[in-house]
């Protein structure tokens, strides 16, 4: 039988779905979630008939040292590396090490950075052997069941399968104590219950990395999902993930339904875009336990909307976030900044903005040009990313046509306290989750953290 280890490298604290890559500590609301790619790719390889072991090395804190000794105890077959764009280079030390350590170990990595770059990647880490693409179960599934070989070619493509909807990710190969809610401090684990975006947004890498086509989970696998979490792993929280969940109506409201009728005390969140919401699915989503939902609002200025390609209007914002509010759901708005476009007088729309949704968490993050987005090209193109910047969605990695990216970094910080810091906002939050000791504790913990974070 063969041994699959998947990890996620000690490089750093970061979300490595593909889509955002954003550190840890860089985001409002801090939350390690677990890997759930890692998840899915140890059930294909299980469902192959391979034994699978997961490590997510930050998450734990263990270091290169624990890696290399894990390698000598397990001595593993394949070895696939989860890889992100602003760690790549010390993600892929993990491939040396493999063949150091295990020499006929076959080296696999997995990430839109090395996908975009696999050219440039293969030829600078020869100990990398291949890589995964398109429908990456797929893609291991075939190298465990023989159809793949080394020197076979370097790049491993999966074609779309319905394994996803199908498999359970192997959430019992997760340590499930390092995933909490910052907010109740209860486990926590992400469904992922779609795949897939029809938008063609330039910042954003989903529709080429998930497909531009939806792809849903049966609502009641999705059910039989979160129940497993419940009576097995004793997992109440949620976020329902997906590239655009709330698109398909009819899918949303049958979910809701199913939920309610297990009759599963579970706590969950969603994100959505502005244009996929109304009422009647707020009213569902809170009857099923939804307790807050995200919106992709990215800009108080409409012409940076259609200038990014996002295909949703200001008005459209304000009645999403309305229709939560009505619904008793609590809102998570995020903005992105620093296209090539922006300047001071977007940026004040944008801060405008947000003042007036008044939703009860923000995020803005700074643009950062992922390989294979319109958004890198442009800026590629037209010389705006600083060689010298590592850059993170905190901290500029780009400038604009008129902004520098410390100007970028500094404008964040600024509307991120002047609006966390509105004694309004402070009384309204407080006055939430006073009643809930417990909560109200972690509200304080995180929100000084938080302060002294932004005021560093």
């Amino acid at each position: 039988m063969k041994k699959v280890l998947l990890i996620n490298p000690p490089s750093g604290l970061y979300r490595r779905d593909d889509r955002c890559q954003s550190r840890v500590e860089d985001q409002t609301v801090r939350i390690i979630f677990p890997p759930m790619d890692l998840a899915y790719l140890a059930a294909a390889a299980q469902a192959a008939g391979a034994q699978a072991r997961i490590e997510d090395f930050p998450a734990s804190g263990k270091t290169w040292q624990d890696f290399k000794a894990i390698l000598q105890d397990y001595a593993p077959d394949i070895l696939v590396i989860s890889v992100t764009s602003a760690t790549a280079s010390e993600d892929l030390k993990a491939a040396s090490a493999a063949k150091e350590i295990c020499p006929s170990c076959l080296t696999l990595a997995k990430g839109e950075y090395v996908v975009y770059f696999s050219d440039k990647i293969l030829r600078d880490f020869p100990d990398l052997d291949a890589l995964l693409t398109g429908d990456i179960e797929a893609a291991l599934s075939r190298v465990i069941n023989g159809e793949w070989a080394a020197g076979g070619g370097q790049l491993i493509h999966g074609e779309p399968s319905s394994a996803f909807e199908r498999l359970f990710p192997a959430r019992d190969l997760l340590d499930n104590r390092l995933y909490r809610s910052p907010e109740t401090g209860n486990p926590l684990t992400v469904i992922q219950a779609n795949r897939g975006c029809s938008a063609h947004c330039i910042f954003c890498p989903a529709g080429t990395l998930s497909g531009y086509k939806l792809q849903l989970r049966a609502p009641a696998h999705v059910v039989a999902e979160a129940n497993e979490c419940v009576e097995r792993f004793g997992i109440r929280e949620f976020l329902f993930n997906g590239d655009t969940f709330t698109m398909n109506k009819a899918w949303v409201l049958e979910l809701c339904r199913r939920i309610r009728e297990a009759h599963l005390d579970i706590r969950w969140g969603c994100n959505s875009r502005v244009d996929t919401f109304d009422r009647e699915r707020a009213e569902a989503l809170k009857g099923a336990g939804c307790w807050v939902v995200a919106f992709g609002v990215e800009s108080g200025s409409q012409d940076m909307l259609d200038k990014m390609k996002k295909k949703t209007t200001l008005e459209q914002a304000r009645r999403a976030v309305g229709c939560a509010r009505a619904a008793g759901l609590c809102t998570h708005a995020f903005f992105i900044i620093g296209l090539p476009w922006e300047t001071r007088e977007t940026l004040q729309e944008t801060l405008i903005f947000a003042r007036e949704l008044d939703t009860d968490f923000f995020d803005f993050n700074i643009a950062y040009p992922l390989p294979g987005t319109e958004y890198y090209e442009i800026a590629i193109r037209d010389g705006l990313i600083n060689p010298d910047a590592s850059g993170s969605y905190a901290q500029a990695a780009a400038r604009t046509y008129t902004l520098s990216g410390e100007e970028l970094t500094q404008w964040r910080r600024r509307a991120l306290l002047s609006l966390y810091l509105r004694p309004w906002f402070i009384l309204r939050t407080i006055m939430r989750v006073i009643w809930k000791p417990r909560i109200f504790m972690n509200y304080i913990r995180e929100g000084f953290a938080r302060l002294l974070y932004l005021t560093r």
